[in-house]
């Protein structure tokens, strides 16, 4: 009787704490270089959006010689037709990478007028271009493919209605 008695103790006590929402970075969403979802989905992250949540983006390219993994906070997000989201990425300066030493500088004082600017997309599209500031010139434009993965950090609420709801 006691046994049973302490075993409805527990999960009585169990089902009244509240379980806390994760604060970790969670993938939401990731997609092959053609923009198939490997994990996640598009609704997942447009939630997240929807409710707030910090974001972060990754890629990265690999080839026999050498690899490079990148992770941007977007600044700017868009969902569009409830299908597909476009993010832009911070502008950033131009740095050079010594791919021998794996050594990073700014050695060459004409890439600090240089800037790296990028839109991409859930349907893993990746627009660069690197623009010059000071001549106002675009001067290459690298549209790209990648595997892509969307991160989300702080509490979710999976009934996240569109932002020009009314409710």
């Amino acid at each position: 009787m006691k046994k049973m008695l302490l075993f409805c103790l527990v999960v009585l006590l169990c089902s009244c704490v509240k379980q806390q929402p994760s604060n970790d970075w969670q993938i939401v969403l990731k997609t092959d270089r053609d923009g198939s979802v490997l994990k996640g989905s598009k609704k997942d992250l447009m939630n997240a959006i929807r409710n707030g949540q910090d974001l972060k983006i990754g890629w990265g390219s690999k080839r026999e010689d050498l690899s490079i993994e990148h992770l941007s906070v977007p600044i700017w997000l868009a969902i569009l037709s409830e299908k597909e989201v476009m993010a832009h990425l911070d502008p950033q300066v131009l740095s050079n990478i010594d791919w021998d030493s794996l050594n990073v500088n700014y050695k060459d004082s004409d890439k600090l007028q240089q800037e790296w600017r990028v839109v991409l997309s859930t349907k893993s599209n990746f627009d660069a271009v690197w623009y010059d500031k000071k001549a106002d010139t675009l001067i290459r434009r690298w549209p790209q493919k990648h595997i892509m993965t969307w991160f989300a950090k702080g509490p979710s609420d999976k009934k996240a209605v569109p932002l020009f709801n009314k409710s």
